[in-house]
């Protein structure tokens, strides 16, 4: 996370504002396919310690190379570079930004491949050293390109050459991690997916509802607090690195899993909450530190937003079992959610507290969902256990 922040506060300072707006819009691309890459990267993880624990479902040669990674990130790349014109109009950047991005595509599914792998075979320590050797190492190349002075170009190449570095050094680190024999993407895979695509969505699309329903100033005000305020979903994806694997393996122990579960929400509820506190406090303070003193509106709504982002950091924690047991019915839920974002979020803008009022409650309902979902399968598994110890 502070890699990141790094990142992006020294390329700011770096780059004309013209050329930031560029690399802005080569993240748009570079981050809407990490969402893939992350999707594919839970299913293996749960495949993968699936296989572990209770063997092949399937009977089956065990693959050599990453099917999966190589067919969708390939085909996804290719499909940014064609697309790469008509991209560079709807992102007021150039062809060449776009193609930049999409060569990271497939390298950062291949990454997904690897690190999937050593998270689902208990290396957590390697996974998670993995996923933060990608950021560290790009501010590295990003201060070695303004050492040199590439500008624009330097910047995106630390991200690319950072990918590269750090995906020849997971691919030495999964090389004795064995790939999952069955497919990765049948319905629990897909499943999965869709719950890891759809939550991302949920909590990330709201920037965008409020770009194109708000006023320039407003919403660069709203993305400024939205950036610090999901600071606080970083708790649980970070715990999720750490548990998924765990929950696969324990998720016939109901005992086991209503604890974790316990635990994940204590300490995501009381991250949020101390950091509800924290902007009470120093919340104009600290938007003036970091954005400068034009973000007034920022700081007004750091603490609404807080809290109406608190259900959806619960419904992250919640996560965790749901994806280790590929719940369809939470994947319908999400989607559902998704659906009803699409008509109520264009309706209540330009209205701040109307948004962030109908965040709070798709949230809330959301949180209610899994939490019914997660206590009734427990039921049902509590229920058979006597059974299958006569």
């Amino acid at each position: 996370m502070l890699s990141t922040f790094i990142y992006q506060v020294v390329s700011a300072r770096y780059l004309a504002p013209a050329d930031f707006g560029l690399l802005a819009a080569f993240f748009v691309i570079v981050n809407t396919a990490a969402i893939g890459s992350s999707s594919l990267q839970n299913a293996i993880v749960v495949k993968t310690a699936e296989e572990l624990a209770y063997g092949p479902t399937t009977p089956g040669r065990r693959r050599s190379w990453p099917v999966e990674a190589v067919l969708i990130g390939c085909g996804g790349g290719l499909a940014v570079a064609l697309a790469a014109p008509w991209l560079a109009t709807q992102l007021d950047t150039s062809a060449g930004v776009v193609l930049a991005a999409a060569t990271t595509i497939p390298l950062g599914f291949l990454l997904a491949d690897a690190v999937g792998r050593l998270q689902g075979s208990g290396k957590v320590v390697a996974a998670v050293w993995t996923s933060t050797a990608v950021q560290v190492a790009r501010v590295l190349f990003l201060l070695a390109a303004m050492v040199v002075g590439f500008g624009l170009a330097g910047a995106i190449g630390a991200v690319v050459a950072s990918t590269i570095v750090v995906l020849i050094g997971a691919l030495l680190a999964a090389r004795h991690s064995r790939r999952p024999v069955g497919r990765v993407l049948g319905i629990s895979g897909v499943s999965i997916v869709v719950l890891t695509t759809a939550f991302a969505w949920l909590t990330n699309a709201d920037v965008i509802y409020v770009r194109a329903g708000t006023p320039e100033d407003i919403a660069g005000a709203y993305a400024s607090a939205a950036v610090l305020v999901k600071v606080g979903m970083l708790i649980p994806s970070t715990l999720s690195l750490y548990l998924l694997p765990r929950f696969v393996r324990n998720r016939h122990d109901p005992r086991l899993r209503k604890v974790g579960t316990a635990v994940v929400l204590a300490i995501s509820l009381a991250t949020s909450l101390a950091m509800a506190a924290f902007f009470a406090l120093f919340g104009p303070q600290v938007v003036n530190l970091l954005f400068g003193s034009d973000y007034v509106t920022a700081s007004q709504i750091l603490v609404p937003l807080t809290f109406a982002y608190l259900p959806w950091v619960a419904s992250q924690g919640m996560l965790i079992s749901l994806t280790s047991s590929a719940s369809r019915v939470g994947a319908v839920v999400l989607v559902l959610a998704t659906i009803v974002q699409f008509i109520a979020f264009p309706m209540v803008l330009p209205d701040l507290g109307a948004l962030m009022t109908a965040i709070g409650a798709m949230g809330a309902f959301v949180f209610a969902s899994f939490l019914t979902i997660d206590v009734v399968a427990m039921r049902r598994k509590s229920d058979r256990r006597p059974a299958d110890v006569a």
